[in-house]
C-alpha cells in the first residue's frame, strides 16, 4: 500500500511591526515493499531547474544567496555525491524564480532580498531485513533516504534592517527495495529531489505572496 502525506504548519510572530511567517512542510513518500509502484522511469542525470516557471519580479535593488550550511561530505550524508541536492535546488530556485526589478522605491532605496540556506541534508540509512528462509520470500526495503531543505528569505532595508521574513522547511523520505538495481536506486533518489523541489517552490511562493508581498510587483 502506497503512503504519501503532506502537512503544512504556519506560525506567525511579531517582528518590528511586520510579520514573521514560518512554513513547515513535511512530505512522506514510500517506495518500498509496501508500495507496489515500480521505481520512477524518468531521467537520472537530469538537472532540476525552475526555468519553466515565470520569475517573481521584486522591488529590490539586489538578491543575495547565503549558504551558512555546508554539505558534510561524509556518511550518512549522500547529497554531495549527486548532481541534485537541496542546496542545488535552492540555488536554482533563487536564480530562476527571483528577479530584481528596477524603478520602484525599494530598488531605489537599496533594499535587499536575501535567501539563506539553513539546512540541505540528504542522508541514507541501512534498514534491517529478515534473514534466513523467511527473507527468501520477501522483497523488503533495505535503504531509507531522508532529505531536509530549510530556507529563510529576508527583506533587508538599508536603514531599518530586516523588515520581513519567511522560513520554510521541507522534509522528504523514501524507502528502496533490496531488489532495486543501481539505476532504480538513482531514480528513486531523483524522484525524491523532484518532490522536494516542487514542495519547496510551492511553500516559498505562498510564503512570499502572503508576507513579503510588499516587494512583489504585480
Amino acid at each position: 500500500m502506497s503512503s504519501a502525506a503532506a502537512h503544512m504548519i504556519l506560525t506567525r510572530v511579531s517582528l518590528k511591526g511586520h510579520s514573521l511567517f514560518a512554513v513547515i512542510l513535511v512530505c512522506g513518500f514510500l517506495a518500498a515493499c509496501a508500495d507496489t509502484r515500480p521505481p520512477p522511469s524518468g531521467p537520472v542525470a537530469a538537472t532540476i531547474t525552475f526555468a519553466h516557471r515565470a520569475p517573481l519580479m521584486l522591488d529590490v535593488a539586489s538578491i543575495e544567496l547565503v549558504e551558512p550550511w555546508r554539505q558534510p561530505g561524509i556518511a550518512p550524508h549522500i547529497g554531495h555525491r549527486n548532481a541534485n541536492s537541496p542546496p542545488s535546488i535552492v540555488r536554482a530556485w533563487t536564480r530562476d524564480r527571483l528577479a530584481a526589478s528596477p524603478g520602484g522605491p525599494g530598488a531605489s532605496d537599496g533594499t535587499i532580498l536575501r535567501v539563506i540556506l539553513q539546512d540541505g541534508s540528504v542522508t541514507q540509512t541501512a534498514l534491517e531485513v529478515e534473514e534466513g528462509v523467511g527473507g527468501l520470500f520477501r522483497d523488503e526495503a533495505d535503504t531509507r533516504i531522508d532529505a531536509v531543505c530549510a530556507v529563510d528569505v529576508e527583506v533587508i532595508d538599508p536603514v531599518a534592517g530586516r523588515i520581513g521574513s519567511v522560513s520554510v522547511r521541507v522534509v522528504g523520505t523514501r524507502k528502496i527495495l533490496e531488489s532495486a538495481s543501481l539505476n532504480e536506486r538513482d531514480r528513486v533518489y531523483f524522484a525524491l529531489m523532484e518532490e522536494v523541489a516542487s514542495s519547496l517552490n510551492s511553500a516559498l511562493e505562498n510564503g512570499l505572496n502572503a508576507e513579503l508581498g510588499f516587494v512583489i510587483k504585480r
